[in-house]
């Protein structure tokens, strides 16, 4: 028994007769009156009771178009949903976002959601070393997350270039001028976003101690930039960390301030996999990045 054979049987019954549906579905009667017979020997059970004049569906029949019913009508709902992510109106974007990042993919997301309201958006977080693995490895589709160094197999879409900036307590800020410097740094513990392969921004900050003979106190160390946040809000240390170009709820009870004594940045970029197929409602996604650089 397959679904044709559910289809038929369903017109059957709802004709009234062999002889209508066989005219309905434009086929033979004979054909049609076979199909019935090796579905009942198939089920071992007679499913229309036959008079001279009338027939009757019997239990079992009525069951079995019950279930004819609700499987065509799953049916065309898969073919629907089917069509829907071939156009890329559905489907599923497995978005990757950096905790660095968190904030600026909000607008492309409300973007996305506001001419595809029927996808699906799955956002996998963490920091940008561990999605470009999963980037890698197809568990997602695009990410946005800090550029590294390794660029030759990613399609890229650069963001605002971010300088770095020092994060301290609220309560400690009376101790800062507008623009920290690494000496005033060095006095206080220092919480280290952690070194991750392909990018130099850990790399940077301590080669710019270094040159000027300073020891920072490290004391704490993250490559987790929400967890190297939070530390600060609780006033366990202070950091050095991308000035993002947003304001955020998880930087309560902190002050951000200049270093001009760094002069290298970041860049946010928005990746994918160069050459490789996406699906339709992903490939939407990256032509809403695209229009609103």
């Amino acid at each position: 028994m397959d679904i044709r054979h559910l289809y038929y049987f369903k017109e059957i019954v709802t004709q009234g007769s062999i002889s209508k549906a066989a005219e309905v579905l434009h086929m033979a009667q004979p054909p049609l009156s076979q199909l019935l017979k090796k579905l009942e020997t198939e089920l071992g059970t007679t499913l229309i009771q036959r008079y001279r004049q009338k027939w009757e569906l019997t239990e079992t029949g009525k069951l079995l178009y019950q279930y004819a019913e609700q499987m065509l009508i799953q049916m065309e709902d898969v073919k629907q949903r089917i069509q829907e992510i071939e156009q890329g109106t559905a489907g599923t974007v497995r978005l990757g976002v950096s905790s660095a990042c968190s904030n600026m993919a909000i607008d492309y997301i409300g973007s996305l959601r506001a001419q595809f309201p029927n996808v699906k958006i799955t956002i996998i977080t963490g920091n940008s070393e561990e999605l470009l693995t999963k980037l890698e490895q197809r568990q997602i589709d695009i990410a946005l997350l800090l550029r590294s160094g390794k660029s030759e197999k990613y399609s890229m879409k650069t963001l605002k270039k971010q300088p770095a900036a020092v994060i301290v307590p609220s309560g400690w800020s009376s101790s800062f001028s507008e623009r920290a410097s690494l000496e005033e740094i060095v006095q206080y513990p220092l919480i280290l976003l952690g070194a991750m392969e392909g990018y130099s921004f850990t790399e940077n900050i301590l080669n710019a101690f270094d040159q000027r003979g300073l020891k920072p106190n490290v004391m704490i160390e993250s490559k987790d930039i929400s967890m190297v946040v939070s530390l600060v809000s609780r006033g366990l240390g202070l950091s050095i960390i991308p000035r993002m170009d947003y304001v955020s709820p998880f930087l309560g009870h902190t002050m951000l301030f200049e270093l001009e004594q760094l002069d290298f940045s970041v860049e946010p970029v928005f990746v994918k996999l160069k050459d490789e197929p996406i699906s339709k409602a992903a490939h939407h996604f990256w032509e809403i990045v695209n229009e609103k650089m």
